[in-house]
């Protein structure tokens, strides 16, 4: 049987635990949100284990919101929960029940006008109990919806048939009646219609099957018994999903970082000798730019993984495991060239000083041992930033001591990094860095902490634009290409690319089977304004691969990451410079008859800096003498407004139309024509500017005065400002 939740008096429970069904059913709105379990938009979130009632609360009144809900023990009422910040597209009205009966929560619905998107049944001595999460039913987030319980198989499929609905929970649970399930249904009509099917104690290797074949990804699993599971399963659109068994609480929080992930579904159980486990369902959480790093990586090869950009100045573009603790290998000489410039920058060292370089070596590990060199400094920082030479790192390291170089670290605020050994010897113990602390070196050093030698501490890495240093693209031919395809001239090209700065730094060990590799820097890019204003933009970033199975395709894997993150900002500033002021060519004026006709003066060509312009007369007597007249102005001359008739000179009906600067004299064709090619250089000034110019031809049988005159043209210059 079924009844409507709003008529709380029409609610029925058959005695000795019979099936009792409860239905809710509201009318959905035309604008329609996505449920939680269908919304991908970046969101705080946070997992919740072993939880009492307090502590939920107390995370609660933080300003977060439960999404799924799993009792662990209902007799403690401690859970496992998911929960997101309840702001921006996941702001809700919303309330949580525990320990309910079916009328408290029928109650709370009615009341609050709400719909249930987690509901948790169990059986207290015959009667039904539930925890229950709901939200409010209005505005966008009104649906048509239905709730039951205490049902079998046979009425959920009927209550799905009847409402053209779908599931979005689906929970078994045991009454004296034997097994029986509630649920959760919402009208599968409108923007809510999906692709869509659900299962009964499937095995895991059935829901791989199910999901590949169908397209699909899972939406709630529900562990039954030891190796089997109820599953809702949905029509996957391309969102980003992770589903897992058997994890512990740690496993569950590094698949949930290394996937930049938030949970949509949880399943909480003991086994009797391996602890607490969760079974969990995991939906993209991350941002298009973190996102696009995380797909250059292999995920085949094992290890973690990460990538960080910041604007300085700014908030963070991509973040992916940026606090990590990783073995940097030669990244980490990024902070002995920060170290040694700030002594520079501080009048304490001298970039002209000269430092005793060890020689000794065992494979890429250097010593004190053996012969050494005498370098200067200026050529030991390039050689240890551009080449990674080991021995010139020690030889900074000898110079000024590890452990000033580990303290002027954290006095930046880089609490994660630490050098533990000599860098090209890869141990015993592992030198640390993350991704957080890198970039906040680079913030720091934008920011002047190298006072004047900023500039210096840059060219003196390795830097341009063959960034980066593997991978099989680089930053150069992207920008050509990008720049063709927006029709840029190569002028507009090569003033952006020089005027783009990344400095950088790779690093990669090789260490017992494992590779370690990484890359971190700095990057300048111009944007412009509409006006042709630059602004420099700066940021920072980097990124790792810490412990892969293979080392080609994680070194791959970083470069492509900190190339798609530091292209996504050039791609950005590479477009405002796809701002062309258009030049124009037009007449004005008029011309005066000569024994050809009336000379006439047009133009050709591209009016923009770069090309050229064609300055054409015709219809003047064949082989005549023409002189052509440029000039910046065509309203005065001389104290006298134009045009200027020229009749006082006996030009009868000429004018002067333009105020001349110079003149050039040629000589027409024996067709009367004439064409002066005249470019336009590379001149930024000279855009919006006009130029002005006229014909005159010798004709000495045309008036008293022996010539005529053209009209006028205005040559308005183009550019990209």
């Amino acid at each position: 049987m079924m009844f409507p939740a709003s008529a709380s008096s029409l609610l029925r429970r058959l005695a000795h635990g019979a099936a009792a069904v409860l239905v809710a059913s509201l009318t959905a709105v035309v604008a329609t949100a996505q449920d939680d379990r269908d919304t991908d938009t970046p969101t705080g979130a946070v997992w919740l284990t072993g939880r009492t009632i307090a502590q939920l609360n107390a995370q609660i009144n933080a300003g977060w919101r439960i999404t799924d809900l799993e009792y662990e023990s209902t007799s403690s009422n401690t859970f496992t929960a998911a929960l997101v910040r309840n702001s921006g597209a996941y702001a809700k009205g919303w309330w949580w029940l525990v320990g309910a009966t079916a009328s408290q929560v029928a109650s709370t619905l009615s009341t609050n006008n709400a719909r249930l998107i987690d509901l948790e049944p169990y059986d207290d001595n015959g009667t039904t109990r539930f925890a229950a999460v709901m939200v409010a039913n209005t505005g966008a987030d009104a649906k048509s919806w239905w709730w039951y319980y205490g049902v079998t198989s046979t009425q959920i499929a009927s209550a799905l048939s009847t409402n053209n609905a779908r599931l979005v929970d689906l929970e078994r649970y045991s009454t004296p009646a034997g097994e029986r399930f509630a649920c959760v249904m919402i009208r599968n009509t409108g923007a809510d219609a999906r692709g869509w099917s659900y299962y009964y104690g499937i095995s895991t290797s059935q829901i791989g099957t199910v999901l590949n074949q169908n397209g699909m990804r899972p939406y709630s699993i529900e562990r039954v018994g030891s190796n089997a599971y109820d599953l809702i399963a949905i029509q996957n659109g391309g969102t980003y999903h992770w589903y897992y068994y058997g994890l512990s609480s740690a496993q569950v929080t590094e698949l949930l970082q290394q996937n930049v992930a938030r949970i949509v579904d949880i399943e909480s159980y003991v086994l009797l000798l391996g602890g607490r486990r969760y079974d969990v369902v995991m939906i993209d959480a991350a941002n298009d730019l973190t996102r696009t790093a995380w797909a250059q990586f292999d995920t085949s090869i094992g290890g973690a993984f990460g990538a960080r950009m910041e604007q300085i100045g700014g908030g963070v573009l991509a973040d992916m495991r940026s606090d990590f603790v990783f073995e940097p290998a030669s990244l980490m000489k990024t902070v002995y060239h920060t170290y040694a410039m700030r002594r520079v920058s501080l009048g304490l060292d001298s970039l002209a000083a000269n430092v005793t370089v060890p020689l000794g070596t065992v494979g890429s590990c250097p010593n004190n041992n053996g012969s050494s060199t005498t370098e200067r400094l200026d050529v030991v920082l390039r050689k240890m930033m551009e080449n990674s030479d080991n021995n010139r790192t020690l030889a900074i390291a000898n110079r000024y001591g590890v452990g000033n170089i580990n303290s002027m670290a954290a006095a930046l605020g880089m609490s994660r990094t630490s050098v533990n050994h000599v860098i090209g010897c890869g141990g015993p113990v592992p030198n640390e860095l993350t991704l957080t602390d890198i970039c906040e070196l680079h913030t720091d050093v934008a920011n002047g902490y190298l006072g004047a030698v900023r500039d210096e501490f840059y060219t003196l890495m390795a830097d341009g634009l063959g960034f980066p240093t593997w991978g099989s693209a680089d930053l150069g031919a992207r920008i050509n290409t990008e720049a063709a395809a927006l029709g840029l001239p190569n002028y507009v090209r090569d003033a952006f690319r020089a005027a783009v700065l990344v400095a950088y730094k790779p690093g990669g060990y090789g260490i017992n089977g494992l590779s370690y590799m990484s890359e971190g820097g700095f990057l300048r890019v111009p944007f412009k304004s509409a006006s042709g204003v630059v602004t420099e933009r700066e940021y920072a970033f980097g990124a790792f691969h810490h412990g892969a199975s293979s080392e080609i395709p994680a070194r791959n894997g970083v470069s492509n990451a900190t190339l798609a993150m530091v292209w996504d900002r050039v791609r950005a500033a590479l477009r405002t410079w796809d701002n062309p002021f258009t030049g124009s060519i037009s007449a004005f004026g008029s011309s005066c008859s000569g024994t050809a006709g009336m000379p006439r003066h047009s133009g050709s060509g591209t009016p923009q800096i770069g090309s050229s312009v064609n300055f054409n007369v015709s219809l003047t007597p064949g082989g005549a003498p023409v002189a052509l007249a440029l000039g910046v102005s065509n309203t005065a001359w001389n104290g006298n407004r134009l045009p200027l008739l020229l009749d006082f000179l006996g030009a009868t009906g000429c004018e002067l139309n333009i105020a001349p600067l110079v003149y050039e004299s040629y000589t027409a064709t024996a067709r009367g024509t004439y064409s002066r090619a005249f470019p336009l250089p590379v001149d930024l000034s000279l855009i919006g500017r006009a130029l002005y110019t006229q014909y005159t031809v010798l004709d000495g049988r045309a008036n008293p005065a022996g010539f005529t005159s053209t009209n006028g043209l205005r040559t308005t210059i183009g550019g990209y400002r």
